[in-house]
């Protein structure tokens, strides 16, 4: 079993903007006649960390409309692509069609999971973690889309380029795919078939992300 789930922790990195950074608070209760004093999740949103995301401003359902059956050890292919080999484009690593097709080593069935591994989750507590993140091209994401997978990994907490955007997530979200992204530790996946299980919290009325742990199974 392999922890793909990066740790939540004051000094990680975040979106910015309004986005506040993660602070591990206290609060005060009283119980029983005692005083206790609680932690807290100060600043957490629904993309702080590992999440888990689906269409649901495209498709208009929830989180929580999408069972844990369906999130359970799902057949998966795991394509390693190592963020310092890829080619530079408007300073950040970017993932071409043509190095998904070298990753694979194996057929990927259509309604499976596709791992999508650059090992750049080693740079999790960097300030400029977001700023030099891999990101696909659109001819990588249209291949990837072309597989029909059911759900996708990132290891990347941005897969768009912020220089010549190319807004690749519209078809992507349209065909319906889940996400897990800002994953860690895809790069010490050996296997090209493994099995994938993701859990997400269970808050209700979420439309588009929650954090989330997952995990990966080599058999």
């Amino acid at each position: 079993m392999i922890d793909i789930t990066g740790p939540i922790c004051e000094g990680m990195w975040d979106y910015g903007g309004e986005i506040k950074p993660f602070r591990l608070g206290k609060v005060k209760m009283s119980y029983g006649g005692v005083e206790y004093e609680i932690d807290s999740l100060d600043n957490m949103t629904a993309f702080t960390g590992t999440y888990f995301e689906v269409p649901g401003d495209v498709q208009g359902y929830e989180i929580s409309d999408v069972s844990l059956e369906k999130l359970f050890m799902i057949d998966s292919s795991v394509l390693q692509m190592p963020y310092r080999g890829l080619q530079v484009v408007d300073g950040r690593p970017c993932i071409l069609r043509k190095d998904m097709e070298k990753a694979e080593r194996g057929p990927i069935p259509p309604g499976s999971g596709i791992i999508l591994s650059t090992g750049y989750g080693e740079n999790w507590m960097s300030k400029d973690y977001l700023q030099k993140c891999p990101y696909l091209s659109k001819e990588a994401m249209d291949y990837l889309i072309d597989k029909k997978p059911f759900i996708v990994v990132f290891d990347t907490p941005a897969a768009e380029s912020d220089v010549n955007p190319e807004n690749i997530f519209e078809h992507y979200f349209n065909e319906n795919i889940l996400s897990v992204t800002a994953c860690v530790n895809l790069e010490k996946i050996r296997k090209f078939n493994v099995k994938l299980t993701v859990m997400p919290i269970h808050v209700l009325k979420v439309a588009l992300g929650c954090p989330a742990r997952a995990v990966v199974i080599e058999d």
